[in-house]
């Protein structure tokens, strides 16, 4: 059996008040007990000194795109393989491989393959933990950059036949309440057990209530692709409302994430969410890479960077370049979260909203030893998944 003494750093406990100075012993890839600074380990273990550091549970990532919406079918277990060792340097170790809104027969293809990899494959660091859905059904009003040939009602005997296929590695599906059969769709999802988020919609508040009512627990990307700025009339008539956002505020029974990068929402309005919101606020990267020779995704068109995102011909943002260490760091830099409150947003919220908080973003005895250790400036240092190192920044004059 194998033992590790994780001691001297500052623990960064999402569920606990403020930080500890504290140890964690480790075995067979869980954490087997915590002890107060200065208690000696056990015998026959190994022993990391974290002098100097934090340490928190691994970033939880639900809305990460990577190289999919770019990539081809049959290049989905390469790209997640990509996705996993790029995300344990930035402290992830858990994440959901998260789609565009793609036509029935090339989201059915995509899918056999993303299960196949989801199934079969041994990660060289984060794990993706399964699928969100982000469309195809959501309103093409507010796409966003998602590819308007791929966006459709739903059809319940298309999604019957998907969700059989996805099975468990469904996780969360980001709809548009307002469109016709979502009510058929939230309660299908509802009885499977899937995580559902209102996004990419100009949803009024009747509507969004009958979602919350199915089941809807969460919005995606807040702010971003909905109606945000009708102040005086959020509740307009007529199926439809240009202040989804504000209803999304003001209903307690909904969490919110976002994309703290300083391009998809302005710092002072991330403040706002999160003094309404407080502890359903999630963070996330919203993250795509592009293959090299890339330019964009199917229907989508064209794509630029201007360094913190990327952005269409027309200037719409199109998704980020941003990781969620540097979500955390942004959160905290431009004092919209304490820290305490943007480790959580990073770690045991989205394992909330996905179900798995017993599991991971947490370190409660018994859960997975998925953890991080973090410098003064909240940069990675190193990066453990089931208790096995899986990355370590290099040092100053090492070769």
């Amino acid at each position: 059996m194998r033992r590790l003494w994780l001691h001297g750093a500052r623990l960064l406990d999402p569920e606990q008040p403020a930080a500890s100075e504290g140890a964690l012993l480790v075995e067979d890839g869980r954490i087997a007990a915590r002890l107060e600074a200065g208690r000696s380990p056990p015998p026959d273990c190994e022993r990391v000194d974290l002098s100097g550091t934090a340490l928190a549970p691994g970033f939880v990532d639900v809305h990460y795109h990577g190289e999919l919406p770019a990539g081809t079918a049959d290049d989905a277990e390469r790209a997640l393989r990509r996705a996993s060792a790029s995300l344990a340097r930035h402290g992830v170790t858990a994440f959901l491989a998260t789609t565009v809104a793609w036509p029935s027969d090339e989201l059915r293809r995509r899918m056999e393959h993303i299960v196949a990899a989801l199934d079969g494959s041994a990660w060289p660091g984060a794990v993706p933990l399964g699928v969100h859905l982000e469309g195809p059904w959501i309103r093409p009003e507010a796409a966003g950059a998602h590819p308007l040939p791929g966006i459709r009602p739903y059809e319940p005997r298309e999604g019957s036949t998907l969700f059989d296929r996805l099975g468990g590695s469904l996780r969360l599906v980001t709809l548009a309440p307002e469109l016709p059969a979502a009510d058929l769709l939230e309660r299908e999802l509802a009885r499977r057990g899937v995580a559902i988020a209102l996004g990419h919609t100009l949803a009024d508040e009747a509507a969004t209530r009958r979602s919350v009512e199915n089941g809807a627990l969460h919005v995606t990307h807040l702010f971003n692709a909905m109606g945000s700025r009708k102040h005086r009339a959020p509740r307009a008539p007529g199926g439809e409302s240009e202040g989804f956002a504000a209803i999304a505020l003001a209903e307690d029974r909904l969490g919110i994430d976002l994309i703290a990068d300083g391009a998809h929402v302005h710092p002072d309005w991330l403040r706002l969410a999160a003094a309404s919101k407080r502890d359903r606020v999630v963070l996330i990267s919203d993250r795509i890479d592009l293959p090299e020779g890339a330019d964009g995704w199917l229907g989508a068109g064209r794509m630029r960077s201007d360094g913190i995102a990327w952005r269409l011909a027309d200037g719409r943002l199109a998704g980020s370049l941003l990781m969620l260490d540097g979500a955390l760091r942004n959160a905290v830099g431009e004092r919209v979260m304490t820290i305490h409150d943007a480790i959580a947003a990073c770690t045991s919220r989205p394992a909330h909203l996905l179900g798995i908080e017993r599991e991971r973003g947490t370190l409660r005895v018994g859960a997975r030893a998925d953890l991080v250790a973090l410098d003064a400036d909240l940069r990675p240092l190193e990066t453990w998944i089931d208790g096995r190192s899986v990355w370590r920044r290099a040092t100053s004059g090492s070769g």
